[in-house]
């Protein structure tokens, strides 16, 4: 099976830890750490994961590998990538009817014919025996060959050895003899009117080639939704570990309170309803801190499944975002996104080909409306002689000659059929042009929404993150008051329940933000570029 080719184009500023070299193996890609804090991160998020399943191997993956594997082994890509391909030889194969083809004949007859009548005298009886061998340039089968302006011809050549021996009427022969004839000739048709401007065979090529565009734009189409699921699938992935780490804060400041309080009830400072209460706040945490690691595990099988044909070898890898979840500012211009999107989003590209497809074929059978109205003419040269040799050098030098000309007209008398093969071609057409302009519309929504969603999730990365500052300095500030005993250990739990969802809801919108700018890029057509990749498609 032919891989994808997927070629990374170097460029400054890359984003992400992007890589321009060869992505390697899965298994091979290696543990890049830069600084402490982020080795102690990642570490972080590997105890996480190794406490709550058993794995083999832990695999280090950053967004730019994730999308080079989701090209390179997606099976979803690897299948479509064939329809251009297919379309390729279909549109060769539909050449194939302008080949001209050979074509002879070889043969014996026989004839025993009777003597005539004429003026009461009969003549003799006669026995004609014929060897034929006839060659040609043409269509199959002797037919006329095709070219691409209409034009039909075949040129032909043949000789013939005759032996003619005549009988009186008692069947005694009287006279044997050889006539040996030869001939060579072409003959041309052109359409003048119907099948003049084009015909099936033409339009079926023009067809061809623009399905062959289609389908290129679609699997370009498909890589783009791949890059896009892919890198969502890795942010999802990201948000997932780190929201294992909130939960486990969260379990941290629920035990260490079931602590506090325990020590507070012995020393007759707090009730036992207390330490109960911190015990459900807890419990809760760590029912939390488990949906949560299955989450990881769930997420991670959904970036594996865009990532690889091979899901047996890596069932048992652990994936470990590298790319630290972080939101970066962007500037928007819905405008300027609009054309891009117009210039170079597939689909859309692929809907004006379809136009272009349908016109075709309103172009076809507007020409079928016409009568037929051929232009016709044939040249050819005759030998006769006693040799084969007599006869064919006759031909050389055109002593018989014979030439037509004429003008061949036919039309149906209602012509009903060509009529509705053109409606139903002009509907079609009008049908595509609407596709189109649908397609078009949906870009410039969708487009709009991703700009507007990103800008909304930028702002509300900003208002969790100052919600969770103030969360944590609320919390900071009752623990103390709790301390002094100016606070209820039930307040205190419902601070640490609003540190968790603040910390939670501040990395869900950093990830939410991303997977913003990844939809953008894959409605404005742009995400092959954002990732700098170059795909060939055969």
């Amino acid at each position: 099976m032919p891989r994808l080719g997927i070629t990374a184009v170097p460029s400054a500023g890359l984003t992400r830890g992007m890589k321009s070299a060869t992505l390697p193996p899965v298994k091979r890609v290696e543990m890049k750490y830069k600084g402490l804090a982020c080795f102690a991160g990642c570490m972080i998020g590997l105890g996480c994961q190794l406490a709550a399943q058993t794995t083999n191997r832990v695999q280090s993956i950053t967004v730019e590998e994730a999308v080079r594997m989701a090209l390179e082994h997606n099976l979803s890509v690897q299948i479509q990538r064939f329809n251009p391909l297919l379309d390729r030889f279909a549109l060769e194969a539909n050449y194939g009817a302008y080949d001209a083809s050979f074509h002879s004949t070889a043969g014996d007859s026989y004839a025993a014919q009777p003597g005539q009548v004429f003026n009461g005298v009969q003549s003799p009886n006669e026995d004609i025996n014929t060897h034929n061998v006839t060659v040609g340039l043409g269509g199959v089968n002797g037919s006329n060959a095709l070219t691409p302006w209409g034009l039909q011809y075949n040129l032909g050549m043949s000789l013939a050895r005759g032996a003619y021996t005549t009988f009186n009427s008692n069947g005694v022969p009287m006279a044997a003899f050889n006539q040996d004839t030869s001939f060579a000739g072409l003959t041309l048709e052109q359409p003048l009117l119907k099948n003049f401007w084009t015909d099936t065979t033409r339009a079926t090529i023009l067809i061809a080639r623009k399905t062959m565009q289609y389908d290129e734009l679609a699997f370009r189409q498909l890589v783009n939704t791949n890059i896009s699921a892919a890198e969502q699938a890795y942010d999802e992935l990201n948000y997932a570990f780190e929201n294992v780490k909130v939960q486990e804060q969260a379990v941290a400041l629920a035990d260490q309170l079931v602590s506090d309080n325990k020590r507070k009830v012995q020393a007759g400072v707090l009730t036992v309803l207390d330490v109960a209460q911190s015990l459900s706040q807890l419990a809760s945490a760590r029912a939390a801190l488990l949906a949560a690691r299955q989450l990881v595990m769930n997420d991670e099988n959904n970036l594996k499944a865009l990532i690889t044909d091979q899901y047996r070898q890596i069932h048992d890898v652990q994936l470990q975002p590298a790319d630290k979840l972080v939101a970066v500012p962007q500037a928007f211009d819905l405008q300027e996104s609009w054309q891009t999107g117009l210039s170079k989003r597939p689909d859309v590209l692929a809907a004006r080909i379809n136009v272009e497809r349908a016109d075709v074929n309103r172009r076809l059978q507007k020409n079928q409306l016409f009568p037929q109205l051929d232009a016709t003419g044939s040249y050819g040269r005759s030998g006769l002689g006693p040799t084969l040799g007599a006869a064919y050098d006759q031909i050389p030098r055109n002593e018989f000659p014979s030439y037509s000309y004429g003008l061949l007209l036919s039309f149906p008398l209602s012509n009903i059929g060509a009529r509705s093969n053109y409606k139903a071609a002009k509907a079609a057409n009008q049908q595509a042009q609407l596709q189109y302009k649908l397609a078009e519309q949906t870009m410039l929504i969708q487009i709009q929404n991703s700009i507007e969603s990103a800008r909304s999730d930028f702002a509300q990365v900003d208002a969790t993150r100052e919600a969770r500052v103030y969360a944590e300095q609320a919390l900071a500030a009752e623990e103390k008051k709790l301390e002094v005993g100016t606070s209820t250990p039930f307040v205190v739990l419902q601070l640490q329940s609003n540190l968790t969802a603040a910390r939670s809801a501040e990395i869900r919108a950093v990830a939410n933000y991303n997977e913003d700018l990844a939809q953008l890029a894959q409605f404005d057509g742009t995400i092959m570029e954002k990732h700098h990749l170059t795909v060939k498609v055969y």
